[in-house]
């Protein structure tokens, strides 16, 4: 891997991020470490004293607990720094203040960072200035602990960016998940509504065509052909439904499925099967959006599907009306009424179409008399 390539990918990665586990001991090498820095010339000095290196003991050993009580322990570090300058024994630099500054820039939250400040300030301006420390060692020092302040203000951003990217990124897979789950639906009320009208009517002409042949071989010939074009109508349905399954969104979208202008034709299907079918039209038509639309034409289909597998049924009337702002759509036969309107798929299939579109549908007995009615009120704005 390239030089520059590998340092791009090592502060991409930075700060690494360590178990929680092993916190405790990287913050326990970070206090003996600082520990050790801070005696040291304290052991080295001539005059050093006992008390020196427990003021030493002071400025670093409580990094231990750093992440724990951030501010605690800056104040801690802080006071034992200013201990050591007025005994003239500060190291090179404070380290412990250093990376207590580091610590509740990355871990407090606002109010009390400034807090910390102010006390790191006090500590820092006591143990130069009553020590006489030339402006030299203000400006080194001085900066150590802007650096310090920054690092830690920038790897909290770091992290807080993280985070925030994971959880985009969470949400977004579930967004996806959600949406995968709404397509497979979607399909599967498809391929239900194709397949379940289609079987049904060929069903009924099939049981009808050996009949026929004996008694009517004119009219059979028609059965049969009623057949093969229902089966060719179900194959070019699947066909579409299907292809939203391998195609781009842009690709479906651009071939629109059976509506509202297609009903005509599922009452044809259900007229071969033998029912009177009465269509109405009431109101001023308008367009309707395409899931309006389709649910209109499934929501036909489904019923008529229902009449002539359940209802033994002999007329069915459908009615469509045009209010100012919505659509009813109302279907009704003379069957033998409601058994258990909440089960099976064509059913659900069809109150998750209305509810998608926002609107509401009842199936169940007709309240004016025998039979079965499916009504759907669809919004058209």
């Amino acid at each position: 891997m390239p030089l520059p390539t590998y340092l791009r990918a090592v502060a991409r990665s930075w700060p690494p991020r360590l178990p929680r586990n092993a916190e405790p001991w990287l913050d326990g090498v970070i206090a003996v470490g600082v520990f050790v820095a801070t005696a040291l010339p304290v052991l080295l000095s001539r005059d050093g004293q006992w008390w020196h290196l427990v003021a030493a003991a002071g400025a670093s050993l409580p990094l231990f607990w750093r992440r724990r009580n951030p501010l605690l322990t800056t104040a801690i570090v802080g006071a034992a720094i200013s201990v050591l300058g007025l005994a003239h024994q500060l190291p090179p630099l404070p380290f412990g203040s250093l990376v207590a500054t580091y610590t509740f820039a990355l871990i407090s939250p606002s109010p009390w960072r400034q807090i910390a400040i102010g006390v790191q300030s006090v500590a820092v301006v006591v143990s130069l200035i009553v020590p006489g420390e030339d402006w030299a060692t203000f400006g080194y020092v001085g900066m150590a602990y802007v650096a310090a302040y920054s690092l830690g203000i920038g790897t909290r951003g770091r992290r807080d960016r993280i985070a925030m990217l994971e959880e985009r990124s969470a949400r977004h897979e579930e967004e996806r998940a959600a949406a995968a789950v709404r397509d497979r639906n979607r399909i599967a009320r498809e391929v239900h509504d194709i397949v379940a009208h289609t079987v049904a009517v060929m069903v009924v002409q099939a049981e009808a065509g050996p009949v026929m042949t004996r008694n009517d071989p004119e009219r059979a010939e028609k059965t049969f052909e009623v057949i093969a074009e229902s089966g060719r109508t179900a194959i070019a349905q699947l066909r579409r439904s299907l292809a939203a399954l391998r195609s781009a969104e842009g690709e479906v979208s651009a071939r629109p499925g059976p509506g509202l202008a297609d009903v005509p034709g599922v009452l044809d299907d259900a007229r071969r099967s033998g029912l009177v079918v009465t269509l109405r039209r009431r109101g001023r038509e308008r367009p309707l959006a395409s899931e309006a639309d389709a649910t209109v034409y499934r929501v036909v289909q489904e019923s008529l599907t229902n009449t002539i597998r359940h209802a033994h049924a002999s007329k069915v009337d459908v009615l469509i009306e045009f209010t100012e702002d919505d659509l009813r759509l109302t279907i009704t036969d003379d069957g033998t009424g409601a058994t258990d309107v909440k089960s099976g798929y064509g059913m659900m299939g069809m109150r998750e179409r209305v509810t998608a579109c926002g609107g509401e549908v009842y199936a169940g007995s007709d309240p004016a008399g025998a039979g079965f009615v499916v009504s759907a009120v669809l919004p058209t704005e």
